[in-house]
């Protein structure tokens, strides 16, 4: 299918030249990060158009949300994800109590690791965009089946006109492409790449990357987005998201950087970034809407 036939998530939810809000992981200023309840929360919460969450391929094929390749931090368990069947994942909780960024946040009750299929055929007809990120730590070959794996869920959900598909893992995106290219995806970019901004900039503003896996999107990390960074997408019809505008911080410490936040979500909205992934969705809509009645 030619990408003039496909159904462009992104305009599909776009209300004018506003960027979407994304809840990053979910809503997790109320649940914990990539359950059902923090995708729930994001649906029910007039602030977020949609959310990102990240997925992992278990030992027996599962696509499963979850963020880290250990599970300690998030259930206890000192165990790989990728070790682990989803039945052993079914005997697991996701803790009240969660470390994020050196910082403890608590929750109302313990949580399960959801499977992808379940997550999306809760969203399924709603108005709500996502952005799935197929998590890798490195450009792994031997992880490029999750991009199949993904691929095959949308397909069979029917949930294309909703969806796009990022990684840092361009072998996955390949693969997600190969078995269907009805999806909008795109390569991830962030600023621990060991390059200067400058050089960062000039291989993902010509979509080096882009070029070898069919990327009609890319999702970028906010500080490496310069003035014309967007515009040059735009060129290329590709869209662009970014991320993460007042990350989840540990609780009493919210209000640090606020105006450094404040100013990049102001930014970023002016140049025509086409959505903004947060952890606080509330504080990115306020700000992106603060001049209308």
């Amino acid at each position: 299918m030619s990408s003039d036939s496909m159904v462009n998530p992104i305009n599909a939810h776009k209300k004018g030249d506003k960027p979407l809000v994304l809840a990053h992981r979910g809503l997790v200023t109320e649940f914990q990060e990539n359950t059902l309840s923090a995708v729930k929360g994001a649906m029910e919460s007039k602030k977020c158009d949609g959310c990102e969450f990240d997925v992992f391929l278990t030992k027996d094929n599962k696509v499963v949300l979850f963020h880290d390749e250990s599970l300690e931090r998030v259930t206890g368990v000192d165990r790989s994800i990728y070790d682990m069947t989803w039945k052993e994942l079914q005997t697991l909780t996701v803790q009240k109590s969660i470390e994020v960024d050196g910082g403890m946040r608590h929750y109302e009750k313990e949580e399960r690791i959801p499977l992808l299929s379940d997550v999306l055929e809760e969203i399924k007809g709603k108005d709500f965009f996502v952005d799935i990120e197929m998590k890798a730590y490195a450009p792994r070959w031997t992880k490029r089946r999750t991009g199949r794996e993904v691929a095959k869920i949308v397909r069979a959900t029917g949930i294309e006109d909703q969806v796009v598909c990022s990684s840092f893992n361009f072998f996955m995106l390949n693969h997600l492409e190969n078995e269907h290219r009805s999806i909008y995806s795109g390569f991830a970019y962030d600023d621990v790449i060991p390059l200067s901004c400058k050089w960062i900039n000039w291989f993902m503003e010509r979509n080096l990357v882009g070029r070898f896996i069919n990327s009609n999107i890319a999702v970028v990390e906010y500080t490496l987005i310069d003035e014309d960074s967007i515009a040059k997408y735009h060129k290329k019809n590709m869209g662009v998201g970014t991320y993460t505008l007042f990350p989840l911080t540990p609780l009493g410490k919210e209000h640090e950087k606020y105006d450094h936040y404040a100013n990049e979500v102001k930014r970023l909205t002016k140049l025509g970034v086409d959505w903004i992934e947060t952890d606080d969705p509330q504080k990115v809509y306020d700000l992106i809407y603060e001049n209308q009645s």
